[in-house]
């Protein structure tokens, strides 16, 4: 169906009747075209006028008796903005039905002049539709296997020694000894800009660890080297994305005194390590555990990079069209999120203005993919007779219940209440077309 001005109209061009006409607008964008007929406009303002008379009190009338004319006086212009919303949301609806649209996400409503007695009232509609689908290919994909990245470090021995690190104790540095990285300062310091402190520019007993990365402007390498009650005095440069507006990019003088230098201090790695953190006798038995858990998650890693190449794949092998507007909608809604998860967080405008874009650009080809997935994975199901069981919401079911601590009854009843058992069948058929196309996909390492 080529692009272009032409409308298709639907239903009878009659005066008492609704009518609709669709215009292509792009592959999967069309435009509704809706006309009222004046004996709907006029019975909705009848009805609105009808409810009001009943509720409203204006001076000089008993309730329930006051004329048209005067009520059109009072609320005629809310009139017009009720009416037409009462308008469009009895319309539309039957408007998308009758027209035969598989419409994704909202409609985007274009009003022309607000409804008036004694007139047809039209208005416009931009929907994205559902696109026509077809499955090229998802037998014997061809797929690189992902390369799982090999840790530095031995993770199980990295495992052990992040315990080691959670078990250490903070103790009394012997007297005499020189600050240097790992140790914990504490410190009396003030700090002054232009010659004058100002707020939370100083503290008494700070506590700063020394190559912890916690302060600016190397505030921290300045105290490598002193002893306890030594003093210093040294310049520190504020960062342009200071929270407080008057010290970004500035310089700020501040003396400092050594009160006392503690280390943290690691417990062995033995066998009363062992049992002091975790139910195991010995050293052996919990490395061997921490090695099955290291094992067991690399395993399971190695499965998602291989699926999500493979969906990959996938939707290269059967490329289609999806409405631009329902991805621009999806990021901005996960934009508010990721917004609102700073909290109170105060950045500058231009540094939120990077952020925001910088994190568009990089959702963007992720809510494409995942768009087009849910789309696609309806399509493998019915051509390679996929199903979802009532077995399979109930086990889904199960591990979310058990994940967050409830049962699995007060669980599937609040989702069946909250109309959410749809959504997650959906969840589950596109994770069976993939793991679908994954079994039957023909993975290389070259």
């Amino acid at each position: 169906m080529g692009l272009g001005p032409e409308r298709r109209a639907r239903g009878d061009v009659s005066e008492s009747a609704m009518n609709v006409s669709v215009e292509e607008t792009g592959p999967v964008e069309r435009r509704l075209h809706v006309e009222i007929p004046t004996t709907e406009v006029d019975a909705a303002f009848e009805s609105y006028f009808h409810e009001m008379r009943r509720t409203a009190h204006i001076k000089g009338f008993r309730p329930g008796k006051a004329p048209r004319e005067v009520l059109e006086k009072y609320f005629g212009e809310r009139a017009s903005g009720e009416v037409l919303q009462r308008l469009v949301e009895e319309s539309l609806g039957k408007a998308i039905t009758d027209s035969d649209l598989d419409v994704l996400g909202e409609p985007r409503l274009q009003p022309g002049e607000p409804p008036k007695p004694g007139t047809r009232f039209m208005y416009d509609a931009e929907v994205d539709v559902r696109p026509a689908i077809e499955i090229s290919k998802v037998r014997g994909l061809e797929v690189k296997r992902p390369a799982l990245p090999v840790p530095e470090q031995d993770p199980v021995d990295a495992h052990l020694e992040e315990m080691r690190q959670r078990q250490a104790q903070v103790v009394e540095e012997e007297s005499g000894v020189a600050a240097a990285r790992g140790h914990v300062a504490v410190l009396d310091y003030a700090g002054k800009l232009d010659g004058k402190p100002f707020a939370g520019s100083s503290a008494r007993e700070a506590q700063i660890e020394i190559g912890g990365g916690r302060t600016f402007g190397g505030f921290e390498d300045q105290l490598v080297g002193m002893k306890v009650g030594d003093e210093r005095a040294f310049d520190v440069a504020m960062p342009e994305d200071h929270a407080d507006e008057t010290l970004r990019g500035k310089m700020v003088r501040f003396e400092v005194k050594l009160v006392a230098l503690k280390r943290r201090e690691v417990p062995a790695l033995d066998d009363e390590f062992a049992k002091d953190v975790s139910s195991f006798a010995t050293l052996a038995e919990l490395r061997a555990d921490i090695a099955r858990r290291v094992a067991e998650g690399r395993a399971a890693e190695q499965k998602r990079l291989e699926r999500g190449a493979v969906v990959e794949a996938l939707l290269v092998a059967n490329p289609f069209p999806i409405p631009a507007h329902l991805v621009e909608s999806q990021v901005r809604a996960r934009l508010g999120r990721m917004l609102g998860q700073l909290g109170n967080a105060r950045l500058p405008r231009e540094g939120l203005g990077q952020l925001v874009e910088r994190w568009s650009e990089e959702l963007r080809p992720q809510v494409e993919n995942e768009i087009k997935l849910a789309l696609l994975a309806p399509v493998i199901a019915k051509a390679e007779s996929i199903e979802v069981s009532d077995a399979d919401v109930d086990e889904q079911l199960g591990r979310m219940a058990e994940a967050n601590g409830q049962k699995l009854g007060e669980l599937k009843r609040e989702y069946r209440e909250r109309g959410l058992l749809d959504a997650l069948r959906a969840g589950i058929l596109e994770q069976k077309a993939v793991e679908f196309a994954l079994d039957a996909a023909k993975l290389s390492d070259a």
